[in-house]
């Protein structure tokens, strides 16, 4: 990856007469380019429990391959824990201002829980997480465009990788008046204090591009905002959900797992062999008799002595081991067993691997989303210096009673209403609006009622 960091290719500018050293850097891009693409189409291959079977077959033989998509499980039980449920954004702690109506307005027209979502599984897919703003001439609020990182190349500057000089965004479709494939490509690239938008087409047998449009995006920020799904260090694009040594761990389990059906189909059941007479000398019917015709002639089963122990217990470590590596514990998948009432704390330390997973998460996804608010506000025309605050639901199921107690102690202690409310995970605006609604209602009744002489 670090020739694809600091020599991304698609940056338009060719040399001259370019020499051996760069045409090794230019090849040595183009190869780390292919490989990342490679590896997110692998990883996507998994999510959807396309694994490569194990055992070889035979024609004519049965297939006793067994997949067992662990990948799946490990990638959505990652996105529900950290977008499952509802996000809140909020600009001022104390009331609630037009600038934020206005953004959660914008939101609510992006269907936000679902967009969230499937940003969340790209990046735990391809470990890096990409959004697009689309303004829509004559709409009041901009579009939110969840991109395909395979789809996209970034080229940063040599010295700072977090610093991108360029965004090209490239897929090939079908031209819907001819039906000819067409190759598209956008390219979103600095110029000064601004980014220059060029959108450009390409036949499937030409090399040539032909500049459909170019516009210049009017403001310091390109309309793409992106950030790591895991942190890694050094370089621009993040970790996966899914990485190779997970892969293996799940292709490991498929092969163990597949050996087992094919040695239970083959000798769980009892063969019978007898010695000493012909086949013709016997009758299995169910209502007869067996009688062997001579007294050396004998009769038995042939069963398997071993219960495959072994296997079962290797298919159990490495099923451990899997879960380990992903930091997605076993109990979060439902399984809790000899297990009755458990406290929070146990809950927490149960479930601690994933808990620090999704804080990392949190991280690296409340920074894009807290940029893209300013964004999005600045395009709203309420300016670019403003932050939301962002109120995470709880992690962990809890106790209503005991949380109730314990926000009842908090609340003689002087913590406002609001901070509590948003403690149970509710909307202290709304259910202030609700108040105020339920009042004037009980008003009008009060009012009515006396008008009537009750």
């Amino acid at each position: 990856m670090a020739w694809y960091r600091l020599f991304g290719s698609g940056n338009g500018a060719t040399a001259a007469a370019p020499g051996p050293v760069e045409q090794s850097l230019a090849l040595a891009a183009q190869a780390a380019e292919v490989e990342h693409a490679a590896a997110i189409a692998r990883r996507w291959r998994a999510y959807h429990g396309q694994h490569p079977k194990p055992l070889r077959i035979r024609p004519g033989q049965l297939d006793d391959n067994v997949v067992v998509n662990y990948a799946r499980v490990v990638v959505d039980k990652g996105v529900s824990f950290l977008f499952g449920a509802d996000l809140r954004f909020e600009l001022d702690e104390v009331s609630d201002t037009e600038a934020e109506a206005w953004l959660n307005a914008c939101w609510r027209a992006n269907r936000k829980r679902t967009l969230l979502q499937k940003l969340a599984l790209n990046g735990a897919v391809a470990g890096h997480a990409f959004l697009k703003i689309v303004p829509v001439q004559g709409q009041p609020y901009p579009r939110l465009v969840v991109l395909d990182p395979a789809l996209v190349t970034v080229t940063v500057a040599p010295d700072d990788h977090e610093f991108v000089l360029r965004y090209k965004i490239q897929y090939t479709a079908p031209d819907p008046r001819t039906g000819r494939p067409v190759t598209y490509r956008q390219i979103i690239e600095r110029e000064g204090q601004t980014w220059q938008i060029t959108d450009q087409r390409s036949v499937a047998d030409s090399t040539a591009w032909q500049t459909v449009s170019q516009s210049t995006w009017p403001y310091t920020w390109p309309p793409i905002v992106d950030c790591q799904n895991l942190p890694c260090p050094n370089e621009y694009w993040g970790l996966s959900d899914l990485e190779d040594d997970l892969l293996q761990l799940n292709a490991a389990i498929n092969f163990v797992l597949s050996n087992l059906n094919r040695i239970i189909r083959y000798h769980a059941h009892p063969k019978t062999w007898g010695r000493g007479f012909s086949a013709n000398q016997l009758s299995f019917a169910v209502d007869e008799t067996i009688v062997l015709p001579s007294p050396d002639a004998s009769l038995q089963n042939l069963e398997m002595h071993s219960d495959l122990g072994s296997s079962v217990q290797l298919y159990q470590r490495l099923r451990e081991a899997l879960h380990e590596v992903s930091r997605v514990p076993e109990v979060a998948t439902g399984k809790l067993e000899n297990a009755g009432s458990l406290s929070g704390v146990a809950l927490k330390i149960l479930y601690q691997p994933l808990i620090e997973k999704t804080e990392t998460k949190r991280c690296t996804y409340g920074d894009l989303l807290v940029e893209l608010n300013r964004r999005l506000l600045a395009l709203g025309g309420y300016g670019e210096e403003n932050r939301t605050v962002l109120h995470w639901p709880a992690l962990l199921p809890g106790d209503p009673e005991s949380e109730a107690k314990t926000l009842l102690l908090w609340s003689q202690l002087g913590v406002s209403q609001d901070t509590l409310l948003q403690r149970l995970g509710l909307d202290p605006d709304l259910e202030r609006q609700k108040r105020e609604g339920t009042a004037a209602q009980l008003g009008d009744q009060m009012l009515a009622a006396f008008e009537k002489g009750l």
